[in-house]
């Protein structure tokens, strides 16, 4: 149940930038790249959620961990990618009331 919560919190960060952050629009052509692509930016939300839940918790950190961030990340990239393309589609074909 914790892996779903972390992927949440990603979805969560990932969903915030490319929607309700707008200080990070417009900003370059490599933030509006960034920003567009659900892949990619459920890839940083990954490692930054990783990284909330390890700070808040009272394990040591171990290099080895890093390969558990990246891991993360990539796990969070694509559950990211999936949850938008299924918002996406439930949005596109969900009758208006």
């Amino acid at each position: 149940m914790q892996l779903f919560g972390q992927l949440l919190l990603a979805y969560g960060i990932c969903f915030g930038m490319q929607n309700k952050v707008p200080f990070l629009w417009k900003r370059s052509k490599f933030t509006d790249t960034l920003l567009s692509c659900t892949y990619c930016s459920g890839f940083h939300a990954g490692w930054m959620s990783w990284l909330i839940t390890f700070l808040l918790s009272p394990a040591p950190f171990h290099f080895s961990l890093v390969g558990e961030m990246f891991a993360f990340a990539l796990m969070s990239a694509v559950f990211c990618y999936g949850v938008d393309t299924v918002v996406n589609y439930l949005e596109r074909n969900t009758p208006a009331e």
